[in-house]
């Protein structure tokens, strides 16, 4: 059997992170756990190779795109190993780190030398030096006295056991490297194939080249899953594997530079996500980060929550929740999709609260992929094709149709698949499409910083209107600039830049207008006794 490699879809990981303004106001949602690049929505293309394993039919069904489509970096799924694809991410990371994280996965914190899961770790809750006393649990990073439903306490942890490959299914089943949990069982993270039990990449595996039983001479290398004298124009042969070392995180601008976990490579420099931050090692997303809120180690203190890079205990603006201190929009946050703590994963993205596939994609065996082109489902979940035909538009055929490239069993087009640019395995990065076979920042969007990474400057708060415009804490970024989110306003000395987005309707010390204070309750902007 053959399986997708280089699967692009809007929720799928290449983390150049879609960000974007909702109608309810809210600081766009950023994903890191699976990296990948930047937002298109709807289905990418996928080239595939022959697998040994994976298979039938899971749920089919093409759903519909997750929203906006916006631009700037990659991110994927919660829960899961890192990979490549592109979702348009959730809530941000929860701590610093000890030491830093060298070895631990993207939502892991290094203390005392130990990689610990600080969303679920009840001696290192939220952090490496809160511990939950007897009794209490850890949920999304703060103690508490039970799990809420539909999380399940797993050693004083509370785990997503649908999403969660340390706790796939069920709490004492762990997924293998190169694996993620989809819908509670562990399959072979997008990209790669299941080859006598292992998950290769069979795009560019010398070992397994194109199929699982096929492995390349000693003088050559594979490319695009056949093996070849050398590799193909733009990719560079590293141990007999022929990748795109401008957008490869193991393999980032030269053969033996791996980016750190959670990390993505974009035109050949390893880095945090659009809209991440590093602190201490950990990619965070300060604009939503209970333990880094607005910036690294810029902790809340308890019964606050972070909105928009600021502490408030006057709760979330409307259409939010608070999840461990994060202020989300649950019906499109893919690390909280229809309740706190559930991750879509496989590339899924999160429309109207419930985990699906991007439009134009389907969900075969726990992950989404591309009808069209993906020889293992083509047509559908159960469409295998031979090792000597391809998947073009739909069909299983012995060559692709006109204008469309065989790239490891898929046809595609080359002019237009940012998985495949120009030629086989070069991937746009940064949230930059594939025009007229060359990777280029689309439409309403410019390239901020270096690397550039594609960025709609109408509603970015690190680039409000331009690149490196950077709106305050608390606030968002409109079409008319910097403002505070639905429900508050800005209240203080600068009333501006200096000024702090404040919920009149509740805080004491501003009730119904900035400087008002109450004695006692403020309740919906009233002073109450």
């Amino acid at each position: 059997m053959r399986t997708n490699r280089w699967l692009v879809t809007a929720g799928v990981f290449l983390l150049g992170l879609q960000l974007r303004c909702g109608d309810d106001d809210s600081p766009p949602p950023i994903n890191v756990n699976d990296a990948g690049d930047a937002g298109d929505t709807g289905g990418g293309s996928s080239s595939g190779g022959r697998s040994s394993g994976g298979g039938g039919a899971s749920s089919g069904g093409t759903a519909g795109s997750s929203g906006d489509a916006a631009a700037g970096g990659e991110t994927g799924n919660s829960g899961g190993r890192s990979t490549d694809a592109s979702v348009e991410g959730g809530s941000g990371g929860s701590g610093t780190t000890e030491g830093g994280t060298t070895g631990c996965a993207a939502t892991e914190l290094a203390c005392s030398g130990a990689c610990v899961d600080p969303a679920a770790d009840p001696a290192h809750c939220g952090d490496c030096t809160t511990a939950c006393t007897s009794g209490q649990v850890c949920q999304l990073g703060q103690c508490a006295a039970s799990c809420t439903a539909p999380l399940v306490e797993c050693s004083g942890g509370c785990t997503d056991t649908q999403s969660n490959a340390g706790h796939c299914g069920d709490c004492t089943t762990a997924c293998a490297a190169a694996e993620i949990c989809s819908g509670g069982h562990c399959v072979c993270e997008p990209g790669k194939s299941t080859c006598s039990g292992a998950c290769v990449d069979l795009a560019s595996d010398p070992a397994h080249c194109g199929d699982c039983a096929t492995a390349c001479g000693a003088n050559q290398v594979c490319s695009a899953g056949v093996c070849a004298l050398s590799c193909s124009t733009g990719l560079t042969a590293c141990s007999g594997s022929c990748v795109d070392t401008k957008s490869d995180a193991a393999h980032c601008g030269d053969c033996v530079t791996a980016c750190a976990a959670g990390q993505v490579c974009n035109a050949g420099k390893c880095g945090c996500p659009a809209g991440f931050t590093d602190c201490s090692g950990q990619c965070i997303n300060t604009q939503q980060s209970f333990q880094n809120c607005g910036g690294c180690g810029d902790k809340c203190d308890a019964g606050e929550a972070c909105v928009a890079g600021a502490c408030t205990n006057t709760g979330c603006p409307t259409q939010q929740t608070d999840c461990g201190g994060a202020c989300t929009n649950l019906s499109r946050d893919p690390a909280n999709c229809g309740a706190c703590g559930v991750a879509c994963t496989g590339g899924q993205v999160c429309n109207a609260g419930q985990c699906a596939c991007p439009a134009g994609t389907l969900l075969c065996s726990g992950v989404c992929v591309d009808p069209t082109t993906d020889p293992d489902h083509c047509g559908g979940c159960t469409g295998v094709c031979t090792a000597n035909q391809v998947c073009s538009n739909s069909s299983c055929k012995t060559a692709c149709d006109a204008t469309l490239t065989a790239c490891a069993g898929a046809c595609v087009d080359t002019t237009s698949d940012r998985a495949n640019c120009g030629g086989c395995g070069i991937t746009c990065t940064g949230g930059r499409a594939c025009e007229s076979g060359v990777c280029t920042c689309p439409q309403g969007t410019e390239a901020c910083g270096d690397p550039g990474v594609c960025m709609n400057t109408s509603n970015n708060p690190r680039n409000c209107g331009g690149c490196g415009v950077t709106c305050g804490r608390g606030m968002i970024c409109t079409d008319t600039g910097c403002a505070c989110p639905g429900g508050f306003e800005i209240c203080g000395a600068d009333a501006g830049s200096g000024g702090t987005c404040t919920n009149t309707k509740a805080d004491r010390n501003n009730c119904g207008t900035c400087g008002h204070e109450c004695s006692n309750a403020c309740v919906q902007g009233e002073c109450r006794p």
